[in-house]
């Protein structure tokens, strides 16, 4: 009997986990993922079945993006040395940012095995953010020209 429960329990929480929601949707029971460092998520492809990147602005106002899987869980380390984003100003025209790789001895990433990325001037006096990360190659997805808005860390 309690097996049954059990089993009982674990269909419940697969019929009603995350990959069916559908923010959209007027059953009003969609979740929301959180970013792990209190930064901005920026969702990549389909809900549940895509990635995230997170960005921040770190105490020194540089910008920093990390790599994270569907749900904004995991740490997903990506092999690009950087990322180039082309950002919109005031008057419309676009304006390049390079973030680098960033190496990690504590974490054992390096530069081509990391999931985080860093801009090298501050971006303070550059908010709020609006452009596009040019491209992003995750596991064997591209994903190129996504939009992004950043008005600083919430």
């Amino acid at each position: 009997m309690n097996l049954f429960r059990i089993l009982l329990c674990f269909s419940f929480f697969a019929i009603w986990g995350c990959s069916g929601d559908d923010p959209s949707s007027s059953h009003g029971s969609a979740h929301v993922h959180q970013a792990p460092r209190g930064g901005v998520l920026l969702e990549l492809g389909p809900h549940g079945s895509g990635h995230n990147l997170e960005l921040l602005e770190n105490p020194e106002g540089k910008l920093e993006i990390y790599v994270l899987d569907a749900h904004a869980e995991n740490h997903v380390r990506i092999s690009q040395p950087f990322l180039e984003l082309s950002l919109i100003d005031a008057n419309g025209s676009a304006n390049p940012l390079l973030l680098q790789a960033i190496a990690d001895a504590a974490t054992g990433e390096t530069v081509g095995n990391t999931a985080l990325f860093r801009s090298e001037p501050s971006i303070t006096e550059l908010l709020p953010l609006r452009g596009e990360i040019l491209s992003i190659a995750i596991g064997s997805k591209t994903y190129t020209a996504q939009a992004f808005e950043f008005s600083g860390n919430p």
